[in-house]
């Protein structure tokens, strides 16, 4: 049987198999394509998600269990979160309990550590607003397993934590004494997030870690990153020194992948990529100077470092990456919504930032996918490495470099896709607003909220300026030029990444907010704001509206 000979409903089901593009391309090519696209409500959520950059995650079509009363509710609420968003308007806010412990947010759900000694409470909250007083939302089930909101492990630590509620896994990390060196101790516990015990898959329930760093400087940093199989363990110390470095190790078998790698940051480009701000040259731990820090792509199947990026010819002073988890597919209880939606990772988006040599931060966001492009494309002309990766050839196009004080990052989860936020002044982005008056103009304080999008596919769409009572969007396209003095010369910086940047008209009661796609969370002095941008749950089964 021929393609055109098939039935809608099983070319309906092959096409559900697509990713939002190639959905799009398909909806062109013939006049029964484009019948069957758009009268499909299944195939209209995968379009209309993919238009904010988010992949649908979990069943679709007839296997549909989400809480709403059809597809086609659920179509309208993919619509209307994305219009909150532009209006900068959560339809709830709602607030859990404040924890002095470590918090992290991914996949749609928070989780925190309760303060005080073992045994640790770990909480976890999906981004959704309660239907009562008391309603939990992890009470579901969902392949024989069943979360619940609140966990006692009575045999780990937690200074740091990561989660995959995918790989039903959370890694605590766990600073104990130092040693007779006086080197500082790590522990990595791999718990299930069900059950609060070792982890199934983990070969050992936890692997143990002596600081590279000297022992002289004991005010040290550290930062755990996950990325599917992989976990990584960065430490910093940058104030008396510049030192650091980091480790990676595969969490299911508990061995080391990378051996201590020089780096004062470092986040996963891919399964197998880590860039990294480092002296290539320098062994692990130890650094001279910023001058010396190159921005580096290190490969753990190759065991070494493959690329160097060419970054514009400036000092990378006291850098940090800010990058969206990206971790294993979404499989968690089919009533959290919130998690449903995940980034698509061809349009992934981080940040770098940096001080310049006038002590005023800077912040540059870079495309993912261009990056790896550039990097693949120049394994064709050089065969030794660390392979040069020319910045005039993809840099320019692929980023947005913003001016000194023209932008303040919020936390190490600002990002998440394509989407940043951060806080600015209050007219900028203005339609008169031009990039030269930022780098001369360094009055106003950086207190407005702006959530910054990088997804093309609006803008490629013709989305315009507007205005809301709340916030303001711009469509940034043009191209930016800028300079910076640096060790006495004058550097130019050219970018054009485009971005939409949805700037809001009020104040806002935090300065470090996560950022997820259908909500935002504000960490206040005694609570946890959730401000949703999806609709009340006790709406779901009636069309209403909470406005």
């Amino acid at each position: 049987m021929v393609f055109s000979e098939l039935p809608n409903e099983i070319i309906e089901q092959i096409l559900l198999e697509l990713d939002p593009l190639t959905l799009a391309r398909c909806r062109v090519t013939s006049k029964r394509l484009h019948e069957l696209i758009d009268g499909s409500v299944p195939l209209q959520i995968v379009l209309e998600a993919g238009i904010d950059g988010l992949l649908v995650v979990g069943p679709h079509n007839r296997h549909l269990r989400y809480p709403f009363s059809s597809a086609k509710h659920l179509l309208d609420e993919i619509i209307y979160i994305r219009e909150a968003i532009r209006k900068f308007m959560p339809r709830s806010v709602w607030r859990i309990p404040y924890e002095t412990g470590p918090m992290e947010v991914s996949d749609g759900i928070i989780c925190s550590v309760g303060a005080g000694d073992r045994p640790k409470t770990l909480y976890f909250w999906e981004m959704l607003a309660p239907m009562d007083e008391g309603h939990n939302p992890f009470e579901t089930e969902s392949n024989g397993k069943r979360y619940t909101h609140k966990i006692r492990d009575t045999d780990a630590g937690a200074d740091d934590i990561v989660f995959s509620t995918g790989s039903d896994l959370v890694v605590l990390l766990e600073r104990t004494a130092a040693t007779d060196t006086g080197r500082i101790k790590y522990r990595l516990h791999f718990r299930a997030i069900s059950t609060g015990g070792p982890h199934p898959e983990a070969r050992l329930s936890y692997v143990e870690y002596t600081s590279p760093l000297s022992p002289e400087f004991l005010s040290e940093t550290w930062f755990t990153q996950l990325y599917d199989d992989m976990v990584a363990l960065l430490l910093v110390q940058d104030v008396q020194a510049v030192q650091g470095g980091v480790t990676v190790w595969n969490w299911k078998s508990g061995e080391v992948v990378v051996p201590c790698q020089a780096a004062i940051a470092s986040m996963f480009l891919s399964q197998d990529q880590l860039l990294l701000v480092a002296d290539p040259k320098a062994d692990p731990p130890t650094f001279s100077n910023f001058e010396k820090m190159k921005t580096v792509v290190y490969s753990i199947s190759k065991g070494r470092i493959t690329h160097n990026i060419k970054l514009p010819a400036l000092i990378l002073r006291h850098p940090f990456l800010f990058t969206c988890p990206r971790q294993t597919l979404i499989q968690i209880p089919s009533a959290q919504v919130a998690g449903k939606f995940a980034p698509d990772p061809s349009l992934d988006i981080f940040a770098l930032r940096f001080v310049s040599s006038h002590n005023s931060p800077c912040i540059a966001v870079i495309s993912t996918q261009r990056l790896l492009d550039a990097c693949n494309a120049a394994f064709v002309d050089q065969e030794e490495y660390p392979i040069d990766v020319d910045w005039n050839l993809w840099g320019p196009k692929g980023s947005r470099w913003f001016p000194p004080n023209s932008l303040s990052s919020v936390s190490e989860r600002g990002i998440h896709g394509a989407r940043m936020i951060a806080f600015t002044r209050p007219n900028a982005f203005d339609a008169d607003d031009h990039i030269g008056d930022w780098v001369s103009n360094e009055e106003g304080d950086l207190n407005t909220p702006v959530i910054l999008d990088f997804n093309p596919r609006p803008i490629l769409q013709g989305a315009t300026n507007c205005d809301f009572p709340l916030c303001r969007n711009t469509v940034i396209r043009d191209m930016w030029s800028w300079t910076i003095l640096e060790r006495g010369k004058e550097v130019v910086i050219e970018s054009g990444l485009p971005f939409r940047a949805f700037v809001n008209k009020k104040e806002w009661p935090s300065l470090h907010v996560y950022l997820h796609s259908t909500a935002l969370v504000s960490l206040m002095d005694e609570s946890n704001d959730i401000h949703s941008f999806l609709q009340h749950p006790s709406m779901w089964n009636t069309g209403g509206t909470t406005e």
